[in-house]
């Protein structure tokens, strides 16, 4: 009994010996950072400027009675209302053929000045945009940034109007580069598909005292098809330069962040209600892949809430994050008329 055991023992130094990270061939993972900023700007004044925000007006029901059915419409902006967009995402399920990451930024603040006027105030509103970043850490060189991608909030014409007068606000894409995967894509591929998918969280308490901890503000998607996979020849080069000329708008929307309900002292030492700064939190999670027949997850944002709703079909066919494969068209012969 004592001799096997012996033997055991012996096997298992070997082993260890042999697998051991100082003994034979090893092999070097390149490290790597994700890192996420959000910026801020410095005055709110260039946001809602004369030209980004000018005057309106908000006539009573008598008023809009004595000028007609027909009212022009004074807000100077058209939102689409009910337009239901569906973004195709890369699955889940599809984990051997994904690389999949996350960044995240806790306890900011939307504003840059507590209010007095309610917890819906935008006065003092700082919240620019927000970069993520992939920095890949080689021992003898440099840091190489393989991936970046800064959003920004949309100004574009009619958007701070919205921002004022529905409490909600869109985001759009700077600038992207991309120059290194994380997944093991075989030799032929040659295409990459990228998906960012951004969710806005806060946690703030209401007027009456009710306390709301990480409750969802909006979410955001944008998807990159057929994007080139190796990020260094001068077709990549194009590829991201015409994104980054087109600054494209992302799917979805957020709210404003609301203020908390707190109290402030005065100069005259009188302390005061108060509503604070807004804190919020932003979560990205960046999904990659090379295969395009993995990509069959669906979401369906919408700019109406009542429009939100997933149809019975789409249910049934995404509930369990599969897809099935279409049934054909049945194809009819049209009935001849009869000649007498």
């Amino acid at each position: 009994m004592r001799k096997v055991r012996n033997i055991i023992s012996s096997i298992c130094f070997l082993l260890s010996f042999l697998i051991s990270p100082t003994h034979g061939q090893t092999s070097k993972k390149i490290a790597e950072r994700l890192e996420m900023h959000v910026n801020n700007l410095e005055s709110n004044k260039d946001l809602f400027s004369d030209k980004n925000f000018p005057p309106q007006e908000a006539p009573t029901f008598n008023e809009r009675s004595s000028r007609g059915i027909f009212i022009p419409i004074i807000a100077g902006y058209l939102i689409k209302k009910g337009a239901q967009v569906i973004q195709h995402l890369i699955d889940d399920k599809k984990n051997k053929y994904i690389a999949q990451y996350s960044f995240a930024e806790t306890d900011h603040y939307f504003y840059d000045q507590i209010s007095t006027a309610g917890s819906f105030d935008p006065v003092g509103l700082k919240f620019k945009g927000f970069t993520v970043l992939r920095i890949r850490n080689n021992e003898k060189e440099q840091d190489d940034t393989v991936l970046y991608a800064k959003f920004i909030i949309d100004t574009t014409e009619g958007k701070c109007m919205e921002m004022m007068n529905n409490g909600i606000f869109r985001l759009r894409l700077d600038s992207i580069l991309f120059s290194q995967t994380r997944i093991k894509a075989s030799k032929k591929a040659r295409k990459l598909n990228l998906d960012f998918q951004i969710n806005f969280t806060t946690s703030y308490r209401g007027d009456n005292g009710e306390l709301h901890t990480n409750t969802p503000l909006g979410k955001f998607i944008y998807t990159l098809r057929n994007a080139p996979l190796y990020g260094q020849d001068e077709e990549s080069r194009q590829y991201y330069d015409a994104i980054n000329h087109k600054k494209p708008s992302l799917t979805g929307q957020c709210f404003l962040v609301p203020r908390s309900s707190g109290f402030y002292k005065t100069n005259n030492g009188v302390v005061q209600p108060c509503w604070g700064m807004g804190l919020f939190s932003i979560d990205v999670s960046v999904k990659e892949t090379s295969k395009m027949k993995f990509i069959d997850k669906v979401i369906i944002l919408s700019s109406d809430p009542a429009m939100s709703i997933i149809p019975a079909a789409l249910q049934k066919k995404y509930a369990s994050g599969t897809t099935t494969t279409p049934a054909k068209p049945v194809t009819t012969t049209p009935v001849q008329p009869v000649k007498n």
